[in-house]
Formats: structure tokens, C-alpha cells, sequence
């Protein structure tokens, strides 16, 4: 028997939804798989490289987050994502996917233009209608306290963006 059109619509979005659904739950339980699905958000056009570097960096965030590390260095080359994953990334997964907003966070620069722009593009990722699609039952940012430098959320969770040098 032929399918009709609205019932293969009414399929399509119902696996849509299914995928959306799976996906989100892939990201609630791995910071690298939270990484990959919202790397469109903040570089369109431009694909994610990952390799050995990300995903020892997710790994030990993780350790963080699960409190199995108190004390983490991460020295890796430039260009292995490591400011996008601690400072931008990293905070984002546990407001949302971890549901974790209390969380305060200080991300620190010997630039203040460089702790700037990770802590606006954290708030960029915060306000996309990606993330908010999926997290935005879990807190809001507070208009009130909302700019570049520092912005609050509905469950007294802050970023502050801070430096060691002059700029």
C-alpha cells in the first residue's frame, strides 16, 4: 500500500524529532559530542578538525565536571580548539546539557580582547535558537547583567572575562 504525502510528512518530522531527541542526549553525556553539534553555531562554513588533542581535552573537562579532577594544565599546540573548548564550550555544556547553571566561571587572558571574544562567543552559543531549542528550559540570561565582559544567568551562574596584561 503507497504512503500519502501527509503520512510521510507526518513520519519525516516524527524522525526528525527522534534524531533531535538522540542527539541531545548524546551531547547531555559527552562534552566532545556537545563540541561537534554545536561547532556550526560558532564557525559556519568552517568544518571542526578534531583528533587526539580534543578529545583528551573533553576528557579530562569531563573529570571536572564529574569532580574525579580538581586540578587540570593543558598544554597543547596552537590550534587544537583548546580555547573554544575550556572557555566556551566547556561552560555552555554544563549550564545546559549538565543543567548545571550555578556554575561561575572567570576565563582569564594575558589579553583582554582574547578572554573578551571567548566570553562573547560563549554567550553567542548560549543565545543561539540551537541551543535554545534543546536547554532553554534550564535558565536564562539575565538582561539585566548581559555584556561583553560579564553576564548572569537565572540561577545566580556567572562568566566574568578578565586578563593579566594592560589590553
Amino acid at each position: 500500500m503507497p504512503i500519502s504525502e501527509q503520512q510521510l510528512i507526518h513520519l519525516l518530522q516524527n524522525s526528525r524529532q527522534a534524531i533531535e531527541q538522540l542527539d541531545k542526549a548524546e551531547c547531555e553525556t559527552s562534552l566532545l559530542a556537545f563540541i561537534k553539534q554545536a561547532w556550526h553555531v560558532l564557525e559556519p562554513g568552517m568544518q571542526l578538525v578534531y583528533g587526539w588533542a580534543l578529545s583528551a581535552i573533553c576528557d579530562h573537562l569531563e573529570a571536572v565536571t564529574a569532580g574525579q579532577l580538581t586540578r587540570l594544565l593543558i598544554n597543547v599546540p596552537p590550534g587544537c580548539t583548546k580555547s573554544m573548548s575550556c572557555n566556551v564550550f566547556w561552560p555552555s555544556w554544563e549550564w545546559g546539557p549538565k543543567n548545571m547553571p550555578h556554575q561561575r566561571y572567570i576565563s582569564c587572558s594575558y589579553s583582554k580582547e582574547l578572554s573578551t571574544r571567548d566570553n562573547v562567543r560563549g554567550r553567542d552559543l548560549l543565545q543561539s535558537e540551537w541551543y535554545k531549542s534543546r536547554w532553554a528550559d534550564r535558565f536564562e540570561i539575565r538582561s539585566d547583567q548581559n555584556n561583553k565582559m560579564y553576564f548572569e544567568n537565572t540561577y545566580a551562574g556567572w562568566r566574568k572575562a578578565s586578563s593579566s596584561g594592560a589590553t
